[in-house]
């Protein structure tokens, strides 16, 4: 479904310029039909003429039909769907699965806790350290993906606790831009992701969407918003690690 979507957004020019211009012949011949059907008297002539008439009459109102739902999914149904709780498969990362737990203290600091994919503990054992380490997410730090004025987000802030029916906002504004789409993950566990929606139509510092916490366990995540241009290539993602924590 989100592949056909996709298809839709990207090439929605060629499918409205297809879709009128074969409306266009088609809506002529309906119109000559008509003519025909009007200056026919006998019955087998007539019925020749009634044939063209209603196969012109289908096709005219099926390609009305085809642009009224072109036009329908691309307003409504792309900036709506998929909702919170719709997977959007695996998706691969490299490097080591990271997880960074943040809570705030009484003086505003920020204390942390890493856990490594198949280790536990409260830090980095000196004895094995990591062959590579990512860039945490503390305080205001978003992934590298973010630009201001073009790709970012305006909130939730990287390190804030959100809960309830979070509005969501960001920047995502680029003359090559085809569409966008914005996703969540578990913190420490990246290589699956869940798509909260999508759009096509730029946004400044504007609302994305409401997004339901209510509906995710409390934990530690990151939302990643990310743009695909007019060829179908992703940008970079903007990524910005939040707490969700809702009252049990």
């Amino acid at each position: 479904m989100e592949s056909l979507l996709n298809f839709l957004t990207i090439y929605q020019k060629w499918i409205y310029s297809i879709l009128i211009i074969t409306g266009i012949l088609y809506f002529r011949r309906l119109i000559y039909a008509w003519k025909e059907w009007r200056a026919t008297i006998f019955g087998l002539e007539r019925d020749a003429a009634q044939a063209k008439l209603n196969s012109s009459l289908v096709m005219v109102f099926l390609i009305l039909l085809l642009l009224a739902a072109e036009f329908i999914i691309l307003t409504f149904i792309v900036s709506e769907w998929p909702q919170v709780g719709l997977s959007s498969g695996p998706i691969p990362t490299t490097g080591p699965d990271m997880g960074i737990l943040s809570a705030g203290t009484e003086d505003g600091r920020i204390d942390s806790k890493v856990e490594i994919s198949g280790q536990s503990g409260n830090g980095l054992s000196p004895e094995n350290p990591p062959s590579a380490v990512s860039t945490p997410f503390f305080g205001n730090q978003t992934s590298s993906g973010c630009i201001a004025g073009r790709i970012e987000w305006i909130a939730p802030k990287s390190g804030e606790e959100i809960s309830g029916l979070y509005e969501l906002k960001a920047t995502v504004n680029d003359q090559d831009m085809g569409f966008f789409k914005y996703q969540y993950s578990l913190l420490n566990d990246q290589r699956n992701w869940t798509a909260i929606s999508a759009g096509n139509l730029p946004v400044l510092e504007g609302q994305l969407g409401v997004l339901a916490t209510t509906e995710i366990a409390n934990g530690d995540y990151v939302l990643r918003l990310l743009m695909v241009d007019k060829n179908n290539v992703e940008s970079p993602p903007c990524d910005v690690a939040v707490r969700i924590m809702n009252k049990e």
